[in-house]
Formats: C-alpha cells, sequence, structure tokens
C-alpha cells in the first residue's frame, strides 16, 4: 500500500473523532456524497478517503456493479457510524486487480434515507484503449505526436482539447479555423498545436452563429484528419464538424423520436421555459455521469451532454432525474447503463428550482446505443 495511505489513516482517525463529536436528532434526513464517481489510478492495491454528509445512524454496503466485478478485497472503514453535522470521512482500502477494470457501488444506508457512489480500479487485463473514438477521443497533445510520427489515422476520428487559438469564424463561408491545445495554452509555434481546419457545424451544416466557440473552450470534434504540407497536423477542410463546445452542441432538432433535440437545444428550451415545464420532447445525448442507478426504485438518474464529456458545473448540461427504462418499465440492474452510452430519452423539459436543468421525473428511455430491447 501507498506511503501516502498511512497519513490519510492518520488524518482518518482524528477527522472521524471530530464527525462523531456532535451527533444530533434528525429532523430532515440527508445523506450526500461530494462525488458521485471515485476511481483508483492504477491496478495495484491501495486506498483513498471519501467524504459524505449524513445527520442519521448510517452503514455501507459494497456490492459489485456488475457480474464481471469482484468486490470481496474491496473495503470500508469504519463501515458503520452516528450521524453528524460535520462532513463524515471513510477510507475505502482495495486491493490489487489482477483482472479487468472493475466497479463496485458503495452504498451509504441510513436510517430513514440513502445514497451511494461508484468505485472503478483499473485491472492488469485490461485491453488498449482505442484512442479516436467517442468514448475515448484523442488528446490533442497525442494525435499530432502520432501523426508527426508518420501514424496518420485513417477515416473519422474524435479529437477534444481546448481551444488555445481563434484564427477565424467565418459565417460567409460556414466554417471555422482555430487550434487545440491540452490545456489551452498556445505554442510559439502553431505548428505544435492541432489545427482544426475549416470545421463546420454539428452535422457538417455551415456555421451561422460567429461566436459558437472562443478561447478557453472545451471543444470535440469529428472528421478526418491530414499533415498539410508535412508540417501542419489538421483536420481536412470542410470535412470536419464540431460536435460540441463545453458538452453542448449547436441548438438543433425538433423533439421528435426521429429527429431528437440536441442537447443543446434542450438547454436552450430550459432556459426560455424555465420552472414551467415544456411539453414531451424526446432528446438525444451521451451520458457523461451517472449518479444512481436503482432497482430498488426502479429508476435512474444521469447527466447527458452532446459529446459524453461532464463539465465541472453539472448545471451546464442536462441531468436526467429519474428517468425509466423502456415502454416506462423499471431498471433491474445496475449495468443497465454505462457512462458513454448514447440515449434518447422521451420526457418533459424544465429548469428545477432555477438551477437545475433537468428531463423531468417520469421520463423513459427511447434508444441506447441506437437499438431497442427485444
Amino acid at each position: 500500500m501507498k506511503l501516502q495511505h498511512i497519513f490519510f489513516g492518520l488524518f482518518l482517525a482524528g477527522a472521524l473523532t471530530a464527525c462523531n463529536a456532535d451527533t444530533y436528532d434528525v429532523k430532515d434526513p440527508l445523506i450526500t456524497t461530494d462525488r458521485v464517481t471515485y476511481a483508483a489510478e492504477g491496478s495495484e492495491a491501495g486506498s483513498m478517503l471519501v467524504m459524505f454528509n449524513c445527520n442519521m445512524p448510517w452503514h455501507i454496503v459494497v456490492s459489485p456493479a456488475n457480474a464481471n466485478s469482484s468486490v470481496d478485497d474491496i473495503l470500508v472503514r469504519p463501515s458503520s457510524g452516528e450521524g453528524s453535522q460535520s462532513p463524515i470521512v471513510v477510507e475505502v482500502i482495495y486491493g490489487a486487480n489482477e483482472d479487468k477494470k472493475r466497479e463496485a457501488v458503495i452504498t451509504i444506508m441510513g436510517t430513514a434515507a440513502e445514497t451511494a457512489f461508484r468505485f472503478s480500479q483499473p485491472g492488469q487485463n485490461d485491453p488498449t484503449e482505442v484512442f479516436g473514438t467517442l468514448a475515448t477521443p484523442y488528446a490533442p497533445a497525442a494525435l499530432v505526436a502520432e501523426m508527426m510520427a508518420g501514424q496518420v489515422p485513417t477515416g473519422d476520428v474524435y479529437v477534444r482539447g481546448i481551444v488555445s487559438k481563434v484564427k477565424e469564424i467565418s459565417t460567409a463561408y460556414g466554417n471555422a479555423t482555430f487550434w487545440l491545445t491540452d490545456d489551452g495554452v498556445h505554442p510559439d509555434d502553431d505548428n505544435a498545436a492541432f489545427q482544426v481546419y475549416r470545421a463546420k457545424d454539428y452535422g457538417l451544416l455551415n456555421i451561422t452563429n460567429e461566436n459558437i466557440l472562443k478561447e478557453g473552450d472545451v471543444v470535440t470534434v469529428y472528421g478526418g484528419v491530414t499533415v498539410y504540407n508535412g508540417v501542419t497536423p489538421e483536420t481536412q477542410a470542410n470535412k470536419a464538424q464540431i460536435l460540441a463546445v463545453n458538452g453542448l452542441a449547436s441548438a438543433l432538432g425538433s423533439g421528435t423520436e426521429e429527429d431528437p433535440y440536441t442537447v443543446g437545444k434542450a438547454m436552450e428550451v430550459i432556459q426560455a421555459t424555465g420552472e414551467t415545464a415544456s411539453p414531451e420532447v424526446c432528446v438525444k445525448g451521451v451520458i457523461s455521469s451517472i449518479v444512481e442507478v436503482s432497482p430498488s426504485y426502479g429508476n435512474a438518474t444521469y447527466y447527458i451532454s452532446d459529446d459524453g464529456y461532464q463539465p465541472d458545473d453539472k448545471a451546464a448540461i442536462v441531468q436526467v432525474f429519474r428517468g425509466k427504462w423502456f415502454g416506462g418499465e423499471s431498471f433491474t440492474a445496475e449495468d443497465q447503463i454505462k457512462v458513454g452510452d448514447e440515449v434518447v430519452v422521451r420526457g418533459t423539459l424544465v429548469n428545477y428550482k432555477s438551477n437545475t436543468p433537468e428531463v423531468n421525473q417520469g421520463n423513459q428511455l427511447v434508444l441506447l446505443n441506437g437499438t431497442k430491447p427485444e
């Protein structure tokens, strides 16, 4: 186990003593976590600290997120305790994972409420990731390095980075030219960054908004790439599209199953209607994070963006709140959906309490990765 975990243990002991010293009677049951997912850095054994708030007696249950995950060596210490006004800290201790990536659902169960978060750990036998897909888009630096080494990807690829410099956004020609880097810092040599050259809007439509993007935005582009004149790594002119900016595509779609809203369009409608629910519509997006899939309640709460990007500000994209499975049926297993899945959901849109854009409770899946179950 890493040396830092010794210090974690010392901190943990003090934190738990402080947290349990000020328990109080429960009036409004509350359990919240500061994050919904935690990930180990590698396959070796280790531990990490998790913080949550709970104002009632609690205990923790560790269960596998899917049939392929072994969780026998994933422990939480302490595994139970009293409620507190202060944040409660526990330590998740995990063994070495000699198989493939595993995921566990760690549920904090109180006397009157419960919540859960996911823990994942890479495995020693994990397959090599294929970059350039929507699930694992190229980082600009890695793509530039490959291309300049003569390994230019064939076919269309996904690239996600931060806009470091904008050359031109032309509504006259319907395209934009800009550069992407991993950190948004533009190098002295333009060719050291990845140039998005004369890219079109979502769906290869002409760009009509000259403010479609700016420096510092997180952008995902999709299309063919080339090395122009042997020195400039870039997208092929007018053959790449801006899939999303900060997780949102342009406002497109009519809201039907055949022509669903983009998440960007859903956000536009939500901003216009506010706390008043819209008529029922269909929205297409990619699951960027999962709050909870609850077989006991038969629903799932998760976030969607147009490219799978999860911004730090979750109010910047759409939450699918307590959604149902196909046909309004209940979710029966926690692994029925996962981050990276492309979904089409049907429901009403609302800005809950003016701070949470969401597909309202009562929504249901229409398509999952382009298909419906038998």
